[in-house]
C-alpha cells in the first residue's frame, strides 16, 4: 500500500524562543504518542510516499525547475519529514531521491542572494532575520545521527550540498548519468555540510582533495570505482527501483539488529575511538539494549530452526536522546 503526501505545508510558525520553523507538535498523533499515518502534514518541496507494506518511506525532492536546490524553508520541511520517519516505528528504511534530472544541485544560491526562487512569493515568507538551519543540517540529514538506514537513489546532478546529502546516507545507488561534485570553492564557499570531512575518509585524502579543491565532476561509473557508489544502474533505468530492492533486502533482517548496526557503525565512524573502545561501547547504545531485550532476537533463531521466514515485529520506540 502506497500513501502519497504532497502540497503546501501549513506548519511554518513563529515561536517566541526560536526562529520560525515547522512545528512537529502540529503533526497528528495516534494513541501512545506515535505519529499518525500517513504523514500528518502536507509538503511543498518534496513528495513523500509511504510504502506501508514494505516498511519503506520514499522522499523525492521536488523543485525540478531549480534542479532540487534547497533553501532554508526546504531544510525545515525535510527536517520534519525525517523526524517523522525516525519516530514512526513501522517505517524501517528510508529512500532519498530527486524528481526530474537532478538529485540535488545543493544550496539554492539564488535564494541566498535574495531571489524568490519558489516563484510564488513563498521563499522567504515567515522567515525572520537570522533564521538558522535545523539542527539536523542540510536537507534535514547531514548532521542527523539517525539509527534507521537511508538509501540515496542518485538519479542525476548531485553537486555541493546535494552530494553531501548523498554522502550522509548509508548506501548510495546511482545512475550512470549521476554527476557528483563539490564546487563550493568556485562560488566563495566550502563544503561544510560534511563534504570536506566525509569524502577524504571515504576515498582517501588526495582523491578527495582533487575534487574538493577544483570542483571536478565525477560521473556514476567513476564514482562506483572510487567507492562512493555501491550500486550502479544503467542510464535510463530506475534508480529508485534498485533502491527499493536494497530496502527489501535490508528488511529481510531483524529491524532491531539493523538499527543497532547503523548506530554502532555511525558512532565508530563519526567519533575518534580505539577499536577496543568501540567494541565495548556498542553494548551501551540504545539500539543494542533494545535488540537484546526485544522479541526479534529470539524470533530469528526460532524461524531458522523451523525453516520458515521470520515474522519481525516493528521495533519499540527508543528512549529520548539529547541530540539528533
Amino acid at each position: 500500500q502506497a500513501i502519497l503526501v504532497q502540497g503546501p505545508s501549513p506548519f511554518w510558525h513563529k515561536s517566541p524562543a526560536q526562529p520560525r520553523r515547522f512545528s512537529l507538535a502540529a503533526i497528528a498523533r495516534r494513541p501512545g504518542g506515535a505519529p499518525a499515518m500517513p504523514l500528518g502534514f502536507t509538503t511543498k518541496y518534496c513528495v513523500v510516499e509511504e510504502l506501508t507494506d514494505r516498511h519503506v518511506l520514499v522522499v523525492r525532492l521536488n523543485r525540478q525547475k531549480n534542479l532540487n536546490a534547497l533553501h532554508l524553508k526546504c531544510h525545515w520541511e525535510l527536517d520534519a519529514v525525517w523526524n517523522y520517519f525516525e519516530a514512526n516505528d513501522d517505517m524501517w528504511v528510508g529512500i532519498l531521491t530527486g524528481n526530474g534530472r537532478a538529485f540535488s544541485a545543493g544550496n539554492d544560491l539564488k535564494a541566498s542572494a535574495g531571489i524568490d526562487t519558489d516563484g510564488d512569493g513563498g521563499t522567504f515568507d515567515g522567515l525572520e532575520k537570522g533564521a538558522k538551519m535545523p539542527p539536523s543540517g542540510f536537507g534535514g540529514v547531514t548532521e542527523r545521527q539517525a539509527v534507521k538506514p537511508i538509501v540515496a537513489a542518485v538519479n542525476g546532478v548531485a553537486h555541493g550540498g546535494g552530494f553531501e546529502l548523498a554522502l550522509s546516507c548509508d548506501i548510495l545507488v546511482a545512475s550512470e548519468a549521476a554527476d557528483f561534485a563539490l564546487p563550493e570553492v568556485r562560488v566563495g564557499l566550502y563544503a561544510m555540510a560534511g563534504g570536506v570531512v566525509k569524502l577524504p575518509r571515504l576515498v582517501g585524502y588526495q582523491n578527495a582533495m582533487a575534487m574538493i579543491l577544483t570542483g571536478r565532476r565525477v560521473k556514476g561509473a567513476e564514482a562506483r570505482a572510487m567507492g562512493i557508489v555501491q550500486e550502479l544502474v544503467k542510464e535510463g533505468e530506475d534508480v529508485v527501483a534498485k533502491a527499493l530492492e536494497i530496502a527489501d533486502q535490508i528488511n529481510v533482517g531483524n529491524p532491531d539488529a539493523v538499527q543497532a548496526s547503523v548506530e554502532v557503525a555511525k558512532r565508530s565512524y563519526a567519533e575518534a575511538q580505539s577499536f577496543l573502545g568501540a567494541m565495548a561501547g556498542q553494548y551501551k547504545t540504545r539500539t543494542h539494549q533494545r535488540w537484546s531485550r526485544g522479541p526479534n532476537m529470539k524470533e530469528g533463531p526460532l524461524a531458522f530452526s523451523q525453516k520458515r521466514k521470520p515474522n519481525w515485529k516493528s521495533p519499540e520506540p527508543l528512549p529520548a536522546q539529547s541530540k539528533l
